[in-house]
């Protein structure tokens, strides 16, 4: 049996779209009071598969944090994907960051070592590799520091990441991913999918400063690939291209037949946005805009790809296609609704 935590989510979803497609059963976790809407969205419009084709999943509602009901839905796994998590750049989660990906990350490491879990694949992020060599190429060889301009979100995978050492220093097969941002189809009312709707309602705003994407589908691949695998005990960074984000905003605007953002964020800027962005979040309450996000947005982050293309020979879809694909869909499923 395999399990899957967060199973409803952005990349969980599209995992265990893949699992289904490999003839794989599947024990599908999510938290009790959570949705399947975005599930049942990416799997019918974008893996057009029916409900009886859907007979290899089973649900169950878990607390990660209940170590009894852990325990319990793992007891017959061979394989653990890892994709529960909260992702939040605001301060006020932090200590909802913690528990979600730190705490619930404990329990499972330590569960999978009591049970005997042949293998644990655990997503991690970008956010927790170390940035120490700014300017440079960043891999799986950077060193983490401790600096005020890590964010809780960043804090909080980093110390997962640790608790996945922990155990395979204890004897636990296990590999650990750090994606990108991840692009593709799926509910743009939030994540990383939200650009996609915020460039289709004409965002103004843009930053010259760079980061590393990948398509949703191909961290779901690569995943299947490395538990499948005999690697263990690694790291690798998953990303298909470094762009900027003024780059990444051209191609959705392009595929949308939208205007692009026009207005650039500079970081002499950011003085004044400290001060004025929380009168705007006053006003506009779905904004996602926090002072951490910007100043993410404004830096030149690169990253390599080349360990886990020499590892499993993987070629990545570019990105400028992942986002034609998913402006396709929401195009379709989205727009006009």
């Amino acid at each position: 049996m395999i399990v899957v935590t967060g199973a409803n989510g952005f990349l969980g979803s599209y995992l265990v779209g893949t699992l289904i497609n490999k003839g794989y059963d599947v024990l599908a976790l999510k938290r009790k009071e959570s949705s399947l809407n975005e599930f049942n969205q990416i799997i019918v419009n974008y893996f057009n598969f029916k409900s009886d084709e859907l007979n290899q999943v089973k649900w169950k509602d878990v607390d990660l944090l209940d170590v009894f009901e852990l325990e319990n839905a793992f007891k017959n796994a061979e394989m653990v994907f890892h994709c529960a998590a909260k992702v939040s750049f605001s301060k006020k989660d932090k200590k909802d960051l913690m528990i979600s990906n730190y705490e619930c990350t404990k329990n499972v490491v330590n569960t999978c070592l009591r049970l005997n879990v042949k293998k644990l694949i655990h997503v991690s992020s970008t956010a927790a590799i170390g940035r120490d060599n700014l300017g440079k190429i960043i891999t799986e060889n950077n060193q983490w520091e401790e600096n005020d301009n890590n964010t809780a979100y960043a804090d909080s995978k980093h110390l997962a990441e640790l608790e996945v050492w922990r155990g395979i220093e204890e004897g636990l097969n296990a590999v650990i991913i750090n994606p990108s941002i991840i692009l593709g189809y799926g509910n743009w009312e939030k994540g990383s999918s939200n650009l996609f709707k915020k460039t289709w309602h004409g965002f103004s705003f843009y930053t010259k400063g760079s980061n590393a994407f990948v398509g949703v589908h191909d961290v779901a691949k690569i995943m299947v690939e490395l538990a499948n695998s005999s690697i263990q005990s690694e790291r690798f960074l998953i990303i298909s291209e470094n762009l900027t984000y003024q780059t990444l905003f051209k191609h959705i605007a392009q595929y949308f037949k939208t205007k692009a953002p026009h207005l650039e964020i500079k970081s002499s800027y950011l003085k004044w946005i400290s001060i004025l962005l929380p009168i705007y979040n006053l006003f506009k309450k779905d904004s996602t805009l926090t002072l951490e996000t910007i100043k993410t947005s404004v830096n030149q982050f690169e990253y390599s790809n080349e360990k886990i293309k020499n590892a499993i020979k993987f070629e990545f879809e570019p990105v400028e296609q992942v986002i034609k694909n998913a402006c396709v869909l929401y195009s379709k499923h989205e727009i006009n609704k």
